[in-house]
């Protein structure tokens, strides 16, 4: 009889040990909460990057630049979004540049806005260019790509996320930053020296005509025009007088601050439940 019953407790210890410890996780397991995540791609076509020369009212445009990426929303707290961009002129220029962000962290502010400190990169890539005019002369030549990346954190200020309204799965998303040359001064390199587009065209096709005269003015292209540099200018002289020398902008920005403005077209592409421990 004891033998018996040792070997009834022997098992009734074996078995109803795991069972309560699978109960247990199972129960664990089960009051994890899930929480959706709303994940916005981020329309090249579209979204806008505006590059300046100073910062608040004091801004002169340089360039505009194409941003792609995305921006994941949690349902449960919109405030802590998980942005990554990318921000590119034209690649097909010698010496380029673009950059791209990694969010980090974010807080809301007490006027609503949504501050998000993060990695800031800035790729300078630099060809070498040789020309050598000749009888079989056929355009520069260019020499391998030398790319060249500086990494600094930063923090850039967006629209409340709490007010973003959503049209057919589409909504827009307003950012900025401005840093200084002291603590990012290859930003501002990147800005100055590389050579930005002045206005972006979707769907842009160019014709060179077939004959080249005295009043030929470059290929003819058309398009759909969704941004230009915007700039207020004065003139510099009489336009019928000896001093004239055109026009020139009104704001002489601070050179040793930059700014870059987003306009981010964002469209819903996935929304996933994700398990938050």
């Amino acid at each position: 009889m004891k033998s018996h019953l040792h070997n009834v407790l022997s098992l009734s210890t074996n078995v109803v040990g795991p069972l309560i410890m699978f109960l247990a996780f199972a129960t664990a397991t089960v009051s994890i909460p899930a929480c959706a995540q709303d994940i916005w791609q981020i329309d090249p076509k579209h979204s806008v990057a505006t590059l300046s020369l100073g910062s608040g009212a004091n801004q002169l445009q340089i360039g505009l630049a194409r941003v792609s990426g995305e921006v994941v929303f949690e349902s449960s707290d919109p405030g802590d979004p998980i942005v990554t961009l990318k921000v590119f002129g034209d690649a097909r220029k010698a010496d380029y540049a673009s950059m791209s962000f990694i969010s980090k962290s974010s807080a809301l502010t007490a006027d609503g806005k949504l501050t998000i400190i993060g990695d800031l990169s800035v790729i300078h890539v630099e060809r070498s260019v040789t020309m050598e005019p000749s009888e079989a002369y056929a355009g520069p030549q260019y020499g391998d790509p030398v790319t060249y990346t500086n990494t600094r954190q930063v923090t850039v200020v967006f629209s409340d996320p709490h007010g973003l309204a959503s049209q057919n799965g589409v909504m827009h998303f307003l950012g900025t930053s401005t840093v200084s040359r002291e603590d990012f001064p290859q930003f501002l390199d990147a800005l100055t020296l590389a050579d930005w587009p002045t206005q972006l065209i979707n769907d842009e096709k160019c014709k060179t005509p077939s004959m080249i005269g005295e009043d030929y003015h470059g290929a003819d292209c058309t398009g759909a025009v969704i941004a230009n540099v915007s700039n207020a200018v004065v003139s510099t002289g009489a336009p019928s007088g000896e001093g004239y020398y055109g026009f020139e902008p009104v704001i002489s920005p601070d050179r040793n601050k930059a700014t870059i403005s987003l306009d981010l077209k964002l469209e819903e592409i996935l929304a996933s439940p994700t398990v938050s421990r």
